[in-house]
């Protein structure tokens, strides 16, 4: 008898401890940032309407502007998610509660998501205009 009670009080602990793990995992992957990689990011809506008074030159050269600042714009999400990555890890190791500090990289998201909805409403003013787009 007293072996069975002895089991069941030490099995009924293992499982509690079981439980707090889980859900400590759980907690920590919810904790995790939100930064996002340059492929992930999605163009932003911008109306082709603000381009449609633009002659086929305005528009190739205004694609260009932005085409090259795309290129650093994916570098610059990349490498904050790539920071923001190594902090929550340091986080995770040294302090715990610092890994809910981390704040993503939305601004630098934002920008790119910006700069590629720019491009495809220029590519939608650039059809409507006839241009030639090769």
């Amino acid at each position: 008898m007293l072996i069975v009670s002895y089991r069941l009080i030490w099995g009924g602990l293992f499982m509690k401890k079981n439980i707090t793990v889980i859900l400590i995992f759980l907690l920590f992957g919810t904790a995790c940032t939100t930064a996002k990689k340059a492929s992930e990011v999605r163009a932003a809506y911008v109306p082709a309407s603000q381009y449609e008074n633009l002659s086929c030159e305005e528009l190739f050269g205004a694609a260009e502007d932005i085409r090259s600042k795309t290129a650093s714009l994916e570098i610059a999400v990349d490498d904050s998610r790539r920071q923001d990555k190594v902090k929550e890890q340091v986080a995770w190791w040294l302090f715990a509660p610092a890994a809910f500090l981390i704040e993503g990289n939305a601004e630098e998201q934002t920008d790119l998501a910006l700069a590629r909805g720019q491009l495809d409403a220029i590519r939608s003013a650039a059809i409507k205009a006839r241009c030639n787009i090769n």
